[in-house]
């Protein structure tokens, strides 16, 4: 009996000691992506995770093992053979007023909202623009004219286009002020510089500014690193895609406190359509210097895009026509430079009280171009010297060459004060904006000899106004979880005042306008999240948004005879509930929503020949739907997500609001077969929608299904990628309008057809 009980403590005792190979993978909980660079040590040895989030170590069987990373709870746990580590991040100081003020965190904010990683972002972008890149997400669509995500591309999210989705880039608006559109052909690459992504669904949070109705998107960049990189990116894909990047970052070299990254790249390609050629260059500059009590991050991000535009689209019947489908019509050219810069200054004075600051600048200039044949006198204001009557400058015709352009600049301050106390987060703020956009048209090269000989190869300037908009804009933010109470409580209140003016110049016979309106709105946003256990949250949120309309709702001032009508501002109410929980290695969440519209402004599907919308208020509209989203770890090789959306956009008639798919679906699947190894495959399937808004038959958009599959390597320094998107060739179309004139028309816009891309970096 003795030399049993001897030798089973012995037993024990080499067992113990014994050292066993340690595989596994570290994941954030709430995005279930891959952390590299976690630090991993047990007894006296230790290691990091790869670009993969994998890792692989000798210890000792039973011994602790401890991972940390910086923004995340450190886990202390026991060595098993197979490991899978879920890390919940935390709040770090210098981050807690950004993530707090304008990002949503998992169990504190009342919000349906997704979260895009560097890493997600680094193994599937390719030379696709950003609206592509989401469309992964729950209710997200996108599409593109060029049909293969270059130059001109769009999203939505829950139905509303980016004019109501808020986007900032750290902390920078970036919707135009007089359109509060987003063009993303203007940032090209701009993904490749992200720390993450948030998108919000719903009303945003008062720091988003009035463009954040149906959702809003966050880009917040890098700039520090732990090591020097210097690297090297090449691309090439179908139809003379083509994207180089050049990247620096500094790592330790300056210190520890001063950071600097620097990055140039330029994106080409012809377009999957004919006549869409897209060059787009970019450059990146960051200094970020980390003192004793204040953090100054400098941004510099400079964009510049040559784009051929197609605002037309084909016939459905050549849909499944691989030669007609391909063609556009070649007439138009966009040429633009956006300059972005802002510094970002965070403080904390005391252990509770906080201040951060972005100051900002952005200045953009450039035209499009198109030539017209068969142009009347009369549009284009060219009796200058008052010779004929406006009859007879409606008969006389021209072929011409039309420049519209713009020259704009707005600056502003954002500040914002954080104090803390007892479960309690108060957060007040503002914003300052101030904005002038300089318009004017020109047109030259008339086939007319009476005008070639009077302007020879002059430019005539036949409209020019001058629109500005001020801007200022309170809020509070509030944060209320107390001590030992399973539940957290938000509400924002934010106050806007807006002033614009137009000044529109008198030119030949028109009779130019001077126009000034103001907006005052009061926007409420409140709601509860309820915490069920450790796994489970429950929310429920309200708010109510306004928005003044944009500038070519109330004149079409680039035409010299329009005339104005002051369109209403827009009104919504959001309410929202949903549910989330975290279940061993995965995570479910929920939520439905239902919203309120009225004095919804809407493009008139008659559109032009130039394709510029008229807009008409829909009056009153009603959104509804339903969100869901999952993610789950199998094992150190298998993770799966996918995520799907029910859009119901309704008039007061019943009928849908037109190009807003009615369902949306995502799923994507990965594989690691080796160390150093992904293999992905992602399906997406857009459901049924209408290209005009009496729901006729002939005009319908019917579903389809998207398959991609990619692989991502790594040896040594060097990183390979190839996706193939659209793997089954399918033939479908994104995009549409129809109209009554003449009996019904309809156009379709036509999506890529299978396509490869290929990308190689290489880092020193």
């Amino acid at each position: 009996m003795k030399f049993l009980l001897l030798f089973s403590l012995y037993t024990l005792y080499t067992l113990n000691g014994q050292s066993i190979e340690v595989t596994g993978i570290v994941v954030d909980v709430e995005s279930q992506t891959p952390l590299v660079g976690v630090n991993i040590v047990s007894d006296e040895t230790g290691t990091i995770t790869d670009i993969f989030g994998t890792f692989s170590m000798s210890a000792k069987t039973g011994s602790d093992i401890s991972f940390s990373f910086i923004g995340y709870e450190k886990i202390n746990t026991i060595v098993k053979p197979k490991m899978t580590i879920l890390m919940t991040p935390t709040i770090l100081q210098g981050d807690e007023i950004t993530v707090n003020a304008i990002r949503a965190i998992r169990g504190m904010t009342p919000v349906s909202f997704s979260n895009l990683t560097a890493k997600e972002i680094e193994t599937r972008n390719t030379a696709q623009d950003v609206p592509m890149m989401l469309a992964s997400e729950p209710g997200v669509w996108a599409y593109s004219e060029s049909g293969n995500g270059t130059g001109y591309s769009y999203l939505s999210i829950r139905g509303f286009d980016q004019s109501r989705i808020g986007v900032m880039i750290d902390g920078v608006p970036l919707n135009d002020n007089e359109s509060h559109q987003v063009y993303w052909v203007d940032h090209g690459d701009i993904l490749s510089d992200a720390r993450d992504v948030q998108i919000q669904r719903g009303i945003g949070s008062s720091l988003y500014g009035s463009s954040a109705f149906g959702g809003s998107i966050n880009v917040n960049t890098n700039i520090a690193s732990d090591k020097r990189e210097i690297g090297m990116t090449f691309g090439s894909g179908n139809w003379n895609t083509s994207k180089y990047r050049g990247r620096y970052r500094s790592g330790n070299d300056l210190g520890q406190n001063l950071s600097i990254v620097a990055r140039a790249s330029q994106i080409e390609s012809d377009g999957y359509r004919e006549n869409h050629h897209s060059k787009q260059k970019g450059m990146f500059f960051g200094l970020e210097h980390r003192g004793q009590k204040f953090t100054n991050q400098f941004r510099s991000l400079i964009g510049y895009e040559n784009t051929q535009l197609l605002w037309d689209g084909i016939y459905m019947a050549d849909i499944k026509n691989r030669t007609k489908r391909r063609s556009g019509y070649k007439a138009y050219t966009d040429d633009f430079l956006q300059q972005i810069y802002s510094l970002n200054t965070q403080t904390k004075f005391k252990d509770n009280l906080y201040f951060r600051n972005v100051s900002y600048l952005v200045i953009g200039k450039g035209y499009y171009e198109v030539a017209k044949t068969g142009r009347d006198y009369y549009s284009y204001n060219l009796d200058v010297n008052d010779q004929y009557t406006n009859i007879d400058e409606q008969g006389m015709l021209t072929d011409l060459l039309r420049r519209k352009w713009i020259d704009n600049n707005y600056f502003g301050i954002v500040p914002v004060i954080t104090w803390k106390n007892q479960g309690l987060q108060i957060d007040l703020g503002g914003e300052m904006r101030y904005y002038t956009g300089d318009h004017y048209g020109e047109v030259s090269q008339f086939s007319d000899v009476r005008l070639s000989e009077q302007f020879g190869d002059k430019w005539y300037k036949y409209y020019k106004y001058v629109g500005k908009k001020n801007s200022l804009t309170t809020f509070a933010h509030f944060i209320w979880h107390p001590e030992g109470q399973p539940f957290t409580i938000m509400a924002d209140f934010q106050n806007q005042k807006h002033n614009w003016k137009l000044n529109q110049e008198t030119i030949g016979h028109a009779s130019g306008h001077t126009l000034s309106a103001d907006w005052d709105f009061f926007n409420p946003r409140m709601g509860i999240i309820w915490e069920i256990g450790d796994s489970i949250n429950v929310f429920f949120s309200w708010g109510k948004a306004q928005k003044e309309p944009a500038d070519n709702q109330i004149i079409k001032a680039d035409d010299v005879w329009s005339e104005p009508v002051m369109a209403a501002a827009e009104v919504i109410s959001d309410f929202e509930g949903g549910i989330d929980f975290t279940f061993g290695k995965g995570q479910v969440r929920f939520n439905g929503y239902r919203i309120g519209y009225l004095n919804e402004q809407l493009k008139n599907i008659n559109v032009d020949q130039e394709g510029e919308y008229n807009y008409y208020s829909a009056d009153s509209t009603e959104h509804m739907g339903f969100e869901w989203e999952t993610s789950f770890i199998f094992n150190n090789r298998w993770s799966m997500s996918a995520n799907g959306a029910l859009v119901m956009n309704y008039f007061n008639d019943g009928k849908s609001l037109p190009n807003i798919p009615a369902t949306l679906f995502n799923l994507s699947m990965n594989y690691r077969p080796i160390k150093n190894g992904l293999l992905f495959i992602d399906w997406r399937r857009v459901g049924q929608m209408y290209v005009d808004k009496a729901n006729t038959e002939a005009g319908i958009i019917e579903p389809f299904s998207l398959w991609n599959v990619g692989m991502h390597y790594k040896w040594k320094e060097l990183v390979i990628m190839v996706k193939v998107n659209n793997l089954f060739d399918k033939l479908y179309s994104t995009y549409g309008y129809g109209y009554d004139s003449d009996g019904y028309h309809a156009y379709f816009w036509p999506g890529a057809t299978r396509n490869t891309f290929f990308n190689i970096s290489y880092t020193l």
